[in-house]
């Protein structure tokens, strides 16, 4: 290179005979030295040979010619002519559409991308190939178009690009889909427990308590929450002014793994001795390469796979800083692909999110965005997510980062709704015949506007009762309309409603309701005594059998202590009924009211056991517990279930939503089991365990209507 060897090389590249020998040499001198092997060869004129070289019916020299084009700066100038352009789009070469897209890296080259509509013709193939290095090559071309506003309209104007971002995303998501499973904090719950007792002890309160909030791993706001007093809005600026949008940083570079991955790159060798090792390199690679690089093709197709959808996220997100490109973007597709992204992939570069951001911040898309439920889909695949969903769960950072994120996207959105702009749009949707376009209206507007005068203006909140209403009135209304979804693969109609009411309790209530909240620890083998396991014998202590439908025996309990913990059996035993004057002392339990197993449970609990029989292992058993002390009318037994410690709270959860609920309204055994239910619904609960509780209840009417009317006052009624 000293003696000016790559300007000789290149006046060699004239003589065929010679050729292959000196691209030998070429491709070594490439990897070592690239920028002095460009201006030489730019001296020499052997730009024509090597044009010609690529059009050669053998392929062997073809990689060459792309890799010196791609890393070449002279020489690509002396290579960019439209005649070159036109030939590859004439010619059928494979290779022809990796050469295209290395024509992005200058302006000269994009802006005949573009007039010549080879730019469509790279979009067409990153659209149909399934080479993953031909895909890769294509990303890592549109990324140059960042710098040319005009190539980056025309990439958003062509819905075959959209298309295929969205499908590649969503196939990604399916491939590598990864569902957040919540699970409770044991170890944490085991330690609050401990300290709750020492403070029993002690009589007074335990300065190394920790507040309700970090006790919960949470906030005190409800599931379609996104408004907090120290992120409000309204307190950053008027909700009448456009929010401005910081541009992403420069450190928000486009993946490394994807710059890197393009053809135009070539893969650095390990030092050699001499040319000679470098000559037989090029020539074949040696065993143990060829047997590593089988062994980590998978893992490197993982990560190409990863580093082509990044890439594309990359594109939608510098594509969304054009209003011009916004509307070709606002789509329901594009939002659910970037949502589910985020919610359902590990570790996704979070910092997509500017997309949908983007999309919120702009005023003159609100009216597509109300309409295609930008906020209901935000709401329940960033906000409710999973480990939100549960009690005392393990803190989990990519949940509470989506949870960050989208309660930011709505809160940028909402500024633009909560004004007259924003909301004569949804009041004109009350007028509108069809219930659902009312009721999505109702949603909206409970959700979004927070300025009471405007909520006043249309009677949202009595909108969303009825429709709750009408909704549950019967099975098959419920299922035609409760079950159903507005859009593709979104949340049931009736957990939007609940949803959107679930924003009126306050962050107070939520508070007092779970402050006291602690976990139910059975009894251990070998502590307490039962109360049936040693029964009286003499005269004065009756004792009552209780027995099934053939007679066989359930539990035998002392009569004294099961007519002093139920007001049923001491009516029954201690007045003049047709038990007492008889002498009847057996008491035949029915097939349907519960199991016999269950019973015999219910027996030893009113009988005031405290040893291992009277463990409550699940809710369903709550739920018949509950129903049988309304039944036979135990306080006592309703207090101990209910308790702050009790297993109802700590089997109360959105999965066993559907058992207690219907059991919580029918009977109202104990002062706060509605109130517990209902904010397990509001707060605890996702869009399936909300449509699956309701249906549980939607059977009878009057229950419907005690779930209506309970609902609104618990909602509407401060603590």
């Amino acid at each position: 290179m000293l003696s000016n060897g790559g300007f000789y090389l290149g006046k060699l590249l004239a003589k065929v005979e010679r050729r292959e020998e000196v691209v030998k040499i070429l491709k070594v001198l490439l990897k070592r030295h690239v920028n002095v092997l460009d201006r030489q060869l730019s001296r020499s004129e052997c730009s024509k040979h090597v044009i010609a070289m690529f059009f050669e019916t053998s392929n062997k020299n073809r990689q060459f010619v792309i890799d010196l084009f791609s890393n070449s700066i002279c020489i690509r100038e002396q290579m960019e002519t439209e005649e070159f352009i036109e030939q590859l789009l004439a010619c059928q070469t494979p290779e022809k559409n990796r050469m295209l897209a290395a024509f992005s890296q200058t302006a000269w080259g994009r802006a005949k991308l573009r007039t010549s509509g080879a730019l469509d013709v790279v979009i067409e193939v990153f659209s149909s190939t399934q080479i993953i290095e031909e895909k890769l090559a294509c990303v890592a071309a549109f990324r140059h178009f960042v710098h040319d506003t005009a190539g980056m309209r025309h990439l958003s104007e062509n819905s075959i690009f959209v298309n295929t971002v969205v499908r590649d995303v969503k196939k990604y998501v399916e491939e590598n889909y990864s569902e957040c499973e919540p699970t409770v904090d044991m170890e944490f719950v085991q330690k609050l427990s401990n300290q709750a007792g020492a403070e029993v002890e002690d009589g007074r309160a335990n300065q190394n308590v920790q507040e309700p909030v970090d006790r919960l791993h949470k906030d005190f706001y409800s599931m379609w929450s996104y408004d907090t007093p120290q992120t409000s809005p309204r307190r950053a600026q008027s909700a009448s002014m456009s929010p401005p949008y910081n541009a992403p940083s420069p450190s928000y570079s486009f993946p490394s793994s994807v710059s890197s991955s393009a053809a135009s790159s070539p893969a650095a060798r390990r030092p050699s001795e001499g040319i000679l090792d470098e000559l037989s390199d090029v020539e074949s690679d040696s065993g143990e390469d060829k047997k590593e690089e089988a062994e980590n093709a998978t893992e490197k197709k993982t990560k190409q796979e990863k580093s082509i959808v990044e890439g594309e996220l990359w594109l939608l997100t510098w594509l969304a800083q054009d209003d011009h490109n916004l509307q070709f973007l606002i789509r329901p597709d594009v939002v659910d692909s970037v949502v589910s992204y985020l919610r359902s992939t590990r570790d996704p570069d979070f910092r997509t999110y500017r997309v949908l951001r983007r999309m919120s911040t702009h005023r003159s898309y609100v009216y597509r965005l109300l309409d295609l439920e930008f906020h209901v889909r935000i709401l329940t695949g960033l906000c409710a997510a999973p480990c939100r969903m549960l009690k005392y769960a393990k803190s989990c950072k990519h949940c509470d980062k989506c949870a960050e994120i989208g309660r930011e996207i709505l809160r940028e959105f909402a500024s633009h709704v909560d004004n007259s702009y924003g909301d004569a749009h949804i009041n004109t949707q009350f007028t509108a015949e069809d219930f659902v376009r009312r009721t999505k209206a109702a949603i909206a507007k409970i959700v979004l506007v927070k300025e009471r005068i405007r909520l006043a203006k249309v009677p949202a909140l009595t909108e969303l009762f009825n429709a709750l209403a009408h909704v549950m009135s019967s099975p098959e209304r419920y299922e035609k309309l409760g079950k159903m979804c507005t859009y593709e693969n979104g949340p049931s109609f009736a957990s939007q409603i609940i949803g959107a009411l679930s924003v009126l309790i306050s962050g107070q209530k939520i508070k007092e309701l779970c402050e006291n909240d602690m976990w139910y620890f059975p009894p251990e083998p070998g502590t307490g005594q039962c109360a049936l396991e040693t029964l009286p014998t003499d005269q004065e202590n009756e004792l009552l059998h209780f027995v099934d439908e053939s007679n066989q025996e359930i539990a035998v309990a002392p009569m004294k202590s099961i007519c002093e913990n139920s007001h049923y059996f001491e009516g029954m035993y201690s007045s003049d009924f047709f038990e007492k004057t008889e002498g009847i002392r057996t008491f035949q339990v029915t097939s349907d009211s519960c199991p016999a197993d269950d019973f015999r449970l219910f027996i030893h609990l009113l009988s005031t056991c405290t040893s291992v029989c009277t463990i409550v292992s699940s809710a369903e058993q709550c739920a018949t517990l509950l129903a049988l002390s309304d039944q036979f009318l135990c306080p006592t037994i309703s207090k101990q279930l209910c308790a702050d410690d009790g297993p109802l709270r700590t089997y109360l959860n959105g999965n066993s939503l559907h058992t207690l609920l219907p059991v919580a309204l029918a009977t109202n055994a104990h002062p706060t089991l509605l109130d517990t239910v209902f904010l397990t619904l509001v707060r605890f609960s996702s869009s399936d365990n909300v449509t699956k509780a309701l249906e549980a209840i939607c059977t009878n009417s009057t229950v419907v209507n005690t779930f209506v009317t309970s609902l609104r006052d618990f909602l509407t009624t401060k603590c």
